[in-house]
């Protein structure tokens, strides 16, 4: 299958608009990750759901790599805007992804016929679309002081946690590299502190997450929103990628 593009988002949220439209032939478990082969948009896809973090993404790309040998990897997903003028559902196209490793940064160039075709491609109505800086980084960052500080300190639109996992593999195998996220919360919004229902094995967990919102009543507004702003983000997402490739 390579002539297949693989394209990679950490949860099934992110990828549930492609899952829904594309024409599925196969499920393939990859460990705890899930792939599942097919048509979408006129293209053989591979979609991929990595589970949350560097090592879920890397550990399942590379399995997806060796198995389907893809032509290219596009990796999507939600991300968290650190510039005041991005707003949730907004399209962040990567020219750069930088990674935090100790005291040095790696950072990694998209291919570049990608990532023009990205540049070509219109937004969805209502969003707008940013071509930028994205950082990878270990943990969900919900301090709107933090996002602040990394907008500054890294040149950065938005951050989020698996890409440059995703573009280590691509440089290994020589594949093209494109990254596209979708906005999920603005510079001043204050998210849940994932940690304590976010495994070290890169799953989310429901029940946890559940018994967070309802030991800390305060937070059920805030996660009702992020819950309206992510179902947009896919649906943004979803479209951006079906007009990408069409």
């Amino acid at each position: 299958m390579n002539d297949c593009i693989a394209i990679l988002g950490a949860l099934k949220e992110e990828i549930a608009g492609i899952k829904q439209a594309m024409n599925i032939s196969d499920r393939v478990r990859l460990g705890k990750s899930d792939a599942w082969p097919g048509k979408w948009a006129g293209h053989n896809i591979v979609l991929v759901r990595s589970g949350v973090g560097k090592q879920r993404a890397a550990d399942c790309c590379l399995q997806v790599v060796d198995r389907f040998r893809p032509k290219a990897l596009i990796s999507i997903g939600y991300a968290g805007a650190v510039r005041e003028a991005l707003k949730p559902g907004d399209m962040v196209i990567a020219d750069s992804i930088v990674e935090l490793v100790g005291q040095e940064d790696k950072i990694f160039v998209p291919d570049s016929d990608w990532l023009n075709r990205a540049r070509e491609t219109p937004c969805p109505e209502g969003a707008e679309k940013v071509v930028g800086g994205l950082l990878t980084v270990n943990a969900v960052i919900h301090d709107p002081v933090a996002k602040r500080e990394l907008g500054r300190k890294y040149n950065v639109q938005a951050v989020e946690m698996e890409t440059s996992a995703i573009a280590t593999v691509a440089t290994k195998k020589n594949l093209p590299l494109l990254s596209v996220r979708a906005i999920s919360d603005s510079i001043d919004q204050e998210l849940l502190d994932s940690s304590s229902f976010l495994g070290s094995d890169g799953e989310v967990s429901t029940l946890k997450a559940g018994w967070y919102v309802l030991t800390h009543p305060g937070s059920i507004k805030n996660a009702l929103s992020l819950r309206t702003q992510t179902l947009q983000a896919t649906q943004n997402l979803t479209r951006f990628l079906s007009d990408l490739l069409g």
